[in-house]
């Protein structure tokens, strides 16, 4: 216990070190130039990934429609935007804090999965006047057990960590409700169709494994989550409506694309996208293309240039988020300094 402590001491000291160095002259010039050289590579990359696509078939594929940018822009926007409105509650930082938020989802999707939260984690640490005291007593930071929880305005990993996971939670249980609706409107004939039997027995032992995961969080939940339960329920309304809000709107994209193709037809096709995308399937495009085609018939074709341009759209999308944030950033020098923005 005692080697702990020493350990744990060091590594405050560590960070405090850190921190007072970040404040600096030198660490502020240095952290505004890595986040730009972090900007610069994901640029790069994402480049580099749409470099090959035809960009002239892809808007070919897409619609006109003013109705159709709205709600592809809003499917895009939604996860940043909650994700400010649920950090603001506990950090009370301005609009321009934004730029973060674009910058985690273009890492997290560009990058390698929770590089964003990385990301989040040091800058709230360093821009929201977090000190890391080493002869202060290790707070509990991998559950709150008995007690009431970690201050989320003073903790910055219990707020990232618990984010993350009331996140999951409510992916899983809307992923669930996609479910149901699936299997009430003949999803299950559909997947019985176009599924090879060890494949559809894979799906129902991963969503299995999901929910079990699911309800071990939610029994354990003093073990694993660390804020209070009426932030981590704050946080979790605001998921499950993300999570639900940005599937309608990427639905509402197809609707506006093919109307020619019933509206139930799209809503079957949403939900098993979903079921699909949210377990650990191999070739899922593959999968996904297989069902569009049983459900669409002879509109098949349509259907998947339409969803391989809204792909390419995505990355399209990406450059812009990192391009906006840097321009806010730049705009709101603050953002990088050891202050709150």
């Amino acid at each position: 216990m005692a080697e702990r402590s020493t350990i744990t001491k060091r590594a405050l000291a560590a960070a405090s070190a850190g921190r007072a160095w970040l404040d600096s002259p030198d660490g502020t010039r240095a952290g505004k130039w890595f986040s730009y050289g972090i900007s610069a590579i994901i640029l790069l990359m994402l480049v580099r990934s749409t470099a090959g696509i035809g960009w002239q078939q892809v808007l070919s594929a897409l619609p006109w429609s003013l109705m159709f940018w709205l709600l592809f822009t809003g499917s895009y926007l939604l996860l940043p935007l909650v994700d400010w409105i649920t950090y603001r509650r506990w950090w009370g930082f301005g609009w321009p804090a934004i730029a973060v938020f674009l910058k985690v989802r273009v890492m997290n999707e560009a990058l390698f999965t929770y590089s964003g939260h990385t990301y989040l984690l040091i800058w709230a640490a360093g821009r929201m006047e977090i000190d890391f005291d080493p002869d202060t007593p290790f707070r509990r930071l991998l559950g709150r057990g008995a007690g009431a929880g970690v201050d989320p305005r003073t903790s910055p990993f219990a707020a990232v960590k618990d984010m993350a996971i009331t996140s999951g939670l409510a992916g899983n249980l809307a992923t669930l409700l996609m479910l149901i609706v699936a299997f009430a409107m003949g999803g299950d004939e559909i997947l019985g169709q176009t599924v090879d039997p060890a494949t559809l027995n894979f799906i129902v032992l991963s969503f299995a494994v999901l929910i079990v995961l699911s309800v071990a969080i939610l029994l354990f939940r003093r073990n694993v989550m660390s804020m209070p339960a009426k932030e981590n329920m704050f946080a979790f309304r605001w998921h499950l409506f993300r999570v639900l809000a940005a599937h309608a709107l990427i639905v509402g994209t197809w609707i506006v694309a093919l109307p020619e193709i019933a509206i139930s037809t799209w809503i079957l096709l949403g939900a098993l996208r979903m079921v699909i995308g949210r377990l650990p399937l191999p070739n899922k495009e593959l999968l996904f293309a297989a069902i569009a085609v049983g459900l669409t018939g002879d509109a098949s074709v349509e259907v998947a240039a339409l969803m391989a341009a809204q792909g390419a759209l995505h990355l399209l999308f990406h450059g812009i988020a990192l391009v906006a944030a840097a321009a806010i950033e730049a705009r709101h020098p603050e953002m990088l300094a050891g202050r709150k923005g």
